[in-house]
């Protein structure tokens, strides 16, 4: 009750942008509400956190809630909860557009933050930013508080399974906790070390709105060029390797269907004997997609899970209603779980997808490169390949666990509006027990950062 009610004291100093603002009522509403759909909707949320031990953290939350808060004080306060449930796919989103919108001066850096040490590795800054702190230099300290500090807050409001994904996740807003948490106020001084020595600088955060448009007169010079780097899948050759490395950031069928045609037309009529596929980035996605990846190397029949276990509930049907609502036209599934009561539990066995013909198979040797940050159906996609063993794992244990809640109901709170998502199924992936809690792990474990130049090695030395 202590640590709690010195956050709320901490978030109400710090509440200083014109955000607006709710009353206790209506965020007990809130907590209220989520708690609800929480337990309407997920298939078993207390998996991992005993249920007795989060209703007594619920009631201690609604306690310390004695005071007008705007949405991002909420936010940290409930999402220090929620994340104790592990579940990456059940969550609150971070109200950071309406943060943005106070114009913060920030420390646009992309870091890697892992739980332990070293905790904060600093990698380049964004689009437009001078570099002033050194690349892969180990951060000790930022306005005299420890990196270890500072990671434990941020895996602490972060969801997921694993607290190497909500260390590298929580990368994703690094610059949003050192602001907020720490009210940093625009100024950074930072302790690293780099070679063994340890060094200080201080950097001035650049405000949000400058950074914006700097960033937008950048690609309208550059003919958004810096635009390829957000795509979804890229193709790299490298002839004197005898090898492609495809990357994919997200599965996706937007342009993916084109790109695969493309890709592996290239493949073959270069005569590439190895392929490097790339998804330590890649947060998940649809799996249909990556059973049809699989058509285009997989040299045997696959599936992807052996069962998946679904609940049917209320933001269940309000889902299919709102997808009728929005033209598509309804399955007999979706007929058939309107039907059906709230609360049953469905439970489906999959078969194998059998390989059809395909021209364009590549045969020769694959590789796929994992992190702590391969997630959802990215990470089912990895148990896939491993269980067939189709090539060798290079990396880190992947984020997403290979037995794992998923298939995420979205809704909004009914009085801040925070978006909220909560997984609705059990899957057990391809190859797994009932008690298989961990992630995929690599044939080859080895930091995700070096995980191409491993390959690439691996290949040279074949």
């Amino acid at each position: 009750m202590k640590k709690l009610t010195s956050l709320l004291l901490l978030l109400n100093c710090l509440s200083v942008y014109s955000q607006k603002t709710y009353t206790p009522q209506q965020m007990k509403a809130d907590v209220d509400s989520l708690v609800q759909y929480i337990e309407e909707t997920h298939p078993n949320p207390y998996y991992s956190y005993p249920k007795k031990k989060f209703q007594k953290d619920i009631q201690q939350l609604k306690k310390g809630l004695n005071t007008n808060l705007n949405e991002v004080d909420f936010y940290l306060a409930f999402i220090k909860i929620i994340s104790r449930l592990d579940d990456g796919h059940t969550g609150i989103d971070i109200p950071l557009n309406s943060y943005l919108k106070t114009n913060p001066s920030l420390l646009l850096y992309e870091f890697t933050l892992s739980p332990q040490k070293p905790y904060i590795i600093t990698g380049k800054p964004y689009t437009t930013i001078k570099n002033e702190i050194p690349k892969d230099s180990e951060i000790i300290s930022i306005n005299s508080i420890s990196s270890e500090k500072i990671i434990k807050d941020i895996i602490a409001l972060n969801t997921g399974e694993r607290d190497e994904f909500k260390a590298e996740y929580g990368a994703n807003s690094f610059f949003f906790y050192l602001d907020y948490l720490y009210n940093a106020k625009g100024i950074y001084n930072i302790t690293y070390k780099l070679n063994g020595k340890k060094q200080k600088i201080t950097v001035k955060g650049v405000p949000y709105q400058d950074y914006e448009k700097q960033r937008n007169l950048k690609q309208e010079n550059s003919g958004n060029e810096d635009t390829k780097d957000t795509e979804n899948y890229t193709l790299k050759l490298i002839p004197e390797k005898s090898t492609a490395i495809i990357s994919f950031q997200i599965f996706d069928w937007d342009g993916f269907s084109e790109f695969c045609k493309q890709a592996f037309t290239e493949i073959k009529d270069k005569k590439i004997e190895n392929l490097i596929i790339d998804i330590r980035n890649n947060l998940g996605g649809d799996s249909d997609v990556g059973d049809e990846l699989f058509q285009f190397f997989m040299n045997q029949p696959y599936k992807q899970y052996d069962r998946v276990i679904g609940k049917n509930s209320r933001l269940i049907k309000e889902r299919i209603r709102t997808h009728e609502r929005n033209g598509k036209i309804l399955t007999s599934e979706d007929l058939a779980t309107l039907k059906k009561a709230e609360g049953i539990y469905d439970t489906i066995v999959y078969e194998e997808i059998p390989i059809r013909e395909n021209s364009l198979r590549f045969n020769g040797k694959v590789y796929l490169l994992t992190s702590a940050q391969t997630f959802s159906s990215a990470a089912d996609f990895a148990q896939c390949f491993s269980n067939y063993k189709r090539g060798k794992i290079i990396g880190e244990e992947t984020g997403g666990l290979v037995v794992s809640y998923g298939d995420i109901v979205s809704h909004q709170l009914p009085n801040t509006q925070l978006p909220i998502t909560i997984s609705s199924k059990l899957y057990y992936n391809v190859g797994t027990k009932t008690d298989d809690w961990h992630g995929v792990i690599p044939d080859i474990k080895i930091p995700a950062g070096k995980a191409l130049d491993e390959a690439l090695k691996i290949i040279q030395n074949q």
